[in-house]
């Protein structure tokens, strides 16, 4: 009966620390979201980026977010402010970033890094189960 009660327990604190991931992991998307948006980057993209990877999404979003706060004219090295689509001192027209194929690239590499993964993982286990046979 002591292991019908562990294992009760178990499910329980088990479920309330699912709740707690998911809940946690939804808080985080948002928080992306308001933040891409403020930024006039693709938040939606973002955002499922955020809910996809959680928070290895986190290292990439900064990395880009920093790149796009701090744009240099190419043509005189001026640091240019978000949103600015012209050089304030050469009047160069500025190159925008592109944030949302940024993420694209960044959520087809992990698919197919996990596609990989599981591909030569079954193949293992099929190499594995022949051998044992």
């Amino acid at each position: 009966m002591a292991g019908l009660g562990a294992m009760i327990i178990g499910m329980i604190t088990g479920g309330i620390m699912m709740f707690f991931i998911a809940v946690v992991t939804v808080i985080y998307a948002v928080i992306i979201y308001f933040d891409a948006r403020r930024h006039n980057m693709k938040a939606i993209l973002w955002a499922v980026m955020a809910l996809l990877f959680n928070l290895y999404s986190l290292p990439v979003y900064i990395f880009v977010r920093i790149k796009i706060a701090t744009l240099k004219c190419a043509a005189c090295g001026v640091k240019v402010g978000e949103g600015k689509n012209f050089c304030p001192e050469c009047g160069t027209e500025i190159k925008k970033i592109d944030d949302g194929a940024i993420a694209k690239k960044v959520i087809i590499g992990v698919l197919i890094a996990w596609a990989a993964i599981n591909i030569l993982g079954g193949i293992y286990l099929a190499i594995m189960g022949y051998i044992n046979s």
